[in-house]
């Protein structure tokens, strides 16, 4: 499809949606990239916060891996008891409303009865994990084209899901239907987003396809950040400004992992070896988040790739030029992320003692695996069984407090800009900072010190305006974040109606 047919396909699509008016300008436009492929590209500058496209799922169901938990195919609720669908389909439900919604019983819940499950009066994990393009069956011919318009993956093991299908029933799958299927799976595969919904209080991963957002091509320093609301949208902010004719970029990796660890992710995953100028810089625009420690006794140096763009090049210490060849430091990396690995889920004290006596040790402080741990530290400090903040010492706090700097120092080395992973980590120092205060306030009495921690209290309201600003109403943030921002919106709304009467 030329770029000019896919800009008025998703049009369409955005207008289906109510996202768009018909003829409506919008600041971006689909032109033939200089990345990859099509892209995103900027109709005009854009600023910084401003929403760039909201982008509403084409299609949208459960993971089809088996890591993640069972769910109720109608309304995503894990950690319950589900049952099998009394219709006969082989899929799970949680109630007689689940089992009984129109969504399910004419989609997904209909074409499986038909091609009779093998799974007898139980239902079957697989046949969950396929229910993604069994949807797409289901879907208006205008609305299929949408992935026929994208780029897909052809190598055979995309398409497992209808593989999981043909080996749960007994029927025959129409041909045309497994085609479409497995262009499906291919599209999803090479193009879906993470995202979710809340129920019970908690957070179901889900994936999604977002054809504006499949079109937006990825930079390890992204122009961009996205968050996925209530409605099940998806928003696109500018994290820097943008200007006229410029790609519109999001990162499909973790933006605080190193050069080898995105490149090796991104290879795997989408196929392709990026070469951005960050992956081609051996200092990550100053960040050292590869960076490793000098094997030389005394020396403060840090080893980094000759070429990055290499996994198995030579490493060079920036001090004493001691160099250290490419399989050696396979090797030494491979090391530092088994030892780690026995810690990421432990109790945050446990983590913290391993990143002090331990990990400290290995890596230089700028190294992704002392920030993944800081950022694991701070996300779970406050929040976690054990740790809550009543539980957590005053160091404790302090640690978390420093660790929310640190972490936000280096994304604005990376000059990420007003991105996701800034807006979370800004809402963990405004709570850090409020219990500080707080203890602070309950042991003095002193006029001075109080007058202190009221212009302390301004400034971390400012904090918390800047992470509201970031994260609006991104459904994956914490829940008490969410309960702020409803309670700040809705205060926002009574003010307006006031002015008006």
């Amino acid at each position: 499809m030329e770029p000019e047919a896919v800009d008025a396909e998703l049009r369409r699509h955005l207008v289906r949606h109510g996202l768009l008016e018909a003829a409506q300008p919008t600041c971006w436009k689909i032109e033939n990239s200089k990345l990859s492929g099509r892209g995103v590209i900027a109709s005009r500058d854009i600023a910084v916060d401003e929403l760039v496209y909201a982008d509403a799922a084409v299609v949208q169901g459960p993971r089809c891996y088996s890591k993640y938990l069972p769910l109720c195919v109608s309304c995503y609720k894990t950690g319950c008891v589900l049952f099998p669908c009394d219709r006969g389909c082989g899929l799970p439900v949680c109630s007689e409303v689940c089992q009984n919604d129109p969504h399910h019983v004419e989609a997904e819940c209909a074409y499986l009865k038909g091609l009779e499950p093998t799974c007898g009066s139980g239902w079957s994990l697989e046949l969950l994990q396929a229910v993604v393009p069994i949807r797409a069956l289901m879907l208006p011919k205008e609305l299929t084209r949408v992935f026929y318009s994208l780029q897909c993956h052809e190598a055979a093991q995309h398409g497992r899901e209808v593989d999981m299908l043909k080996s749960n029933v007994k029927g025959d799958i129409d041909a045309d239907d497994e085609e479409l299927m497995r262009r499906v799976c291919r599209a999803m595969d090479t193009n879906s987003f993470e995202t979710a919904v809340i129920r019970g209080g908690k957070s179901t991963s889900l994936r999604a396809l977002f054809p504006v957002g499949a079109l937006t091509n990825h930079q390890c320093v992204p122009n961009t950040r996205h968050i996925v609301n209530a409605e099940g949208e998806l928003l696109v902010y500018a994290a820097v400004p943008i200007a006229e004719g410029q790609e519109i970029t999001m990162s499909y990796a973790d933006v605080l992992w190193d050069t080898q660890m995105r490149r090796h992710f991104l290879l795997a995953t989408k196929h392709f070896a990026c070469q951005c100028p960050r992956c081609t810089d051996v200092t990550e625009c100053g960040s050292l988040l590869g960076a490793l420690s000098c094997a030389i006794d005394n020396c403060q140096g840090n080893l980094l790739p000759n070429t990055p763009l290499s996994l198995n090049c030579p490493w060079t210490c920036n001090e004493c030029g001691l160099i250290i060849k490419g399989r050696q430091i396979s090797s030494i990396r491979a090391g530092i992320i088994a030892a780690t690995e026995e810690f990421k889920y432990e109790n945050p004290r446990k983590v913290l003692r391993f990143v002090n006596k331990e990990l400290s040790l290995l890596v230089p402080e700028t190294n992704y695996v002392m920030m993944e741990m800081m950022f694991r530290i701070v996300s779970l400090f406050g929040r976690a069984e054990g740790c809550t903040w009543s539980e957590l010492t005053d160091e404790e706090l302090n640690i978390k407090i420093l660790y929310c700097k640190k972490l936000i120092q280096c994304l604005d080395t990376l000059n990420c800009g007003n991105c996701t992973k800034k807006g979370l980590i800004l809402y963990e120092l405004y709570c850090a900072n409020a219990e500080k205060v707080k203890r602070i306030s309950s042991k003095e009495s002193n006029v001075c010190t109080l007058l202190k921690n009221q212009i302390d209290s301004s400034a971390n309201e400012n904090v918390l305006l800047e992470a509201m600003k970031i994260l609006k109403s991104d459904i994956v943030a914490p829940h008490d974040y969410r309960e702020i921002y409803n309670e700040k919106l809705l205060l926002t709304q009574k003010i307006e109606d006031i002015k008006i009467i």
